[in-house]
């Protein structure tokens, strides 16, 4: 059988929340307070009181990885995702369960994650390899193609304070990638870099699987999940709520979770909703034939139907929309708002639907969400998170080149009119 890399037994991380109330010395003053107040309490020897005042980051996460495994971590914001890859980089220690790991730790975290930025890349180069253990005679074998592969030869001797976010990831992914590791923990991070980048990141990643590497690997895109990985976890509120196995269906248990969490809560409220001047009823994704769907395709004409009442009294000369795509890490790649069509765009009538038509989608394949703002003259009346949560698909309308520039902000031409 393949050797095991990594064995996870009920892996569990509490914090405490913390006063937040207050600043400066007073704040200070209370958690002080506090810490010992608890102390006190142990050395009586009462239970620590918890009530209210700590949470599970991770709760009881077990799993096994051999040489070769690719596993992808899925999960949406507060899953745990980054808490796991934390606690196995020994980042942070867990506060009960184990993880077991044979071998050397490359990790690529939150930007600046091991790096000293008083140092230059080239001192923080020979820094990362001595902390997983390697001499200096093998960190100088690799610093060629550590440099090389980064791309940061004319700052190499430029304290890394100094980089760009992009570059200072670049460097990192590259140390973390080249000296052998035996786990390699990748964080949603990687995404900071260019496309270029990060296509090359990705093969990189492939060829220390083949070398009998680990990979542990964080992504709201579950297109770069299905391609890489061999095996997948989802996670939800430190829960393990699919079990390490089947790419495609954890792929799919998620998607389903997600979309599951959206309609409960548009059943639940009918959108919550703090205005009294306007109520969004509904939210529709619908295709060239009037058939609603619930996933969207790369090129493909789609129309956003915004189903609303307003409050006869507002001059609805004044309202506008703005449906706002994200990426599942709350990133906005694209903002469609009627306000830049106020010449053509007008609603007349209190209650009735309106329409974002868009011709070719844009949009490369991935997982999206989509938030619905209200607006009257700019004061914000209504957002509404989640009125969407689906995946883009891959058609035929886009090119392949023209689909890799499409992995940031977006320019979406749309055009509003009433449904």
């Amino acid at each position: 059988m393949t050797e095991l890399i990594l064995k996870c037994e009920n892996l569990s991380k509490q914090y405490r929340i913390r006063p937040t109330k207050g600043m400066g010395w007073r704040r200070n003053q209370r958690v002080l307070v506090d810490d010992i107040a608890q102390f006190t309490n142990l050395f009586r020897g009462k239970k620590r009181n918890n009530h209210k005042v700590s949470f599970w980051a991770l709760k009881d996460v077990s799993f096994e990885a051999r040489r070769g495994d690719i596993l992808g971590v899925i999960g949406s914001n507060g899953a745990g995702k980054s808490t796991l890859l934390k606690l196995l980089s020994r980042v942070t220690e867990p506060s009960h369960g184990r993880a077991i790991i044979n071998g050397r730790v490359g990790s690529l975290l939150e930007v600046g994650t091991g790096f000293h930025s008083e140092l230059t890349g080239r001192e923080n180069i020979f820094i990362s390899g001595a902390i997983i253990g390697m001499s200096r005679a093998e960190i100088k074998n690799k610093f060629d193609e550590i440099v090389a592969f980064s791309g940061v030869e004319k700052f190499l001797d430029t304290p890394v304070k100094r980089f760009s976010s992009g570059m200072e990831v670049r460097l990192a992914f590259s140390v973390a990638a080249h000296l052998h590791p035996e786990l390699l923990l990748v964080d949603e991070v990687l995404s900071v870099g260019d496309a270029a980048f990060q296509q090359k990141s990705l093969a990189k990643i492939k060829e220390v699987s083949e070398n009998g590497g680990v990979i542990l690997f964080v992504s709201h895109n579950m297109t770069t999940i299905a391609s890489l990985c061999t095996k997948a976890i989802v996670l939800d509120h430190g829960n393990v709520i699919y079990e390490l196995g089947n790419v495609p269906g954890a792929i799919e248990y998620y998607l389903n979770f997600a979309k599951q969490a959206q309609l409960k809560h548009k059943a639940e409220s009918k959108f919550t909703q703090k205005s009294t001047l306007v109520k969004i009823n509904d939210f529709n994704l619908i295709d060239a034939n009037g058939i609603t769907l619930d996933t969207l395709t790369s090129g493909a004409p789609v129309d956003f139907m915004i189903d609303y009442s307003i409050d006869p009294a507002v001059n609805l000369e004044d309202i506008g929309f703005t449906i706002l795509i994200k990426t599942l890490n709350g990133d906005v790649i694209a903002n469609l708002s009627s306000f830049k069509e106020m010449r053509t765009f007008g609603i007349s009538n209190p209650s009735g639907q309106a329409c974002c038509a868009i011709e070719h989608l844009p949009l490369a394949p991935g997982t999206i969400t989509m938030s619905l703002v209200v607006e009257r003259k700019g004061e914000v009346l209504e957002m509404i998170e989640d009125v969407f949560v689906g995946e883009v698909d891959r058609g035929g309308h886009l090119r392949e080149h023209i689909l890799k520039e499409r992995q940031g902000w977006v320019e979406i031409e749309h055009d509003w009119r009433m449904g």
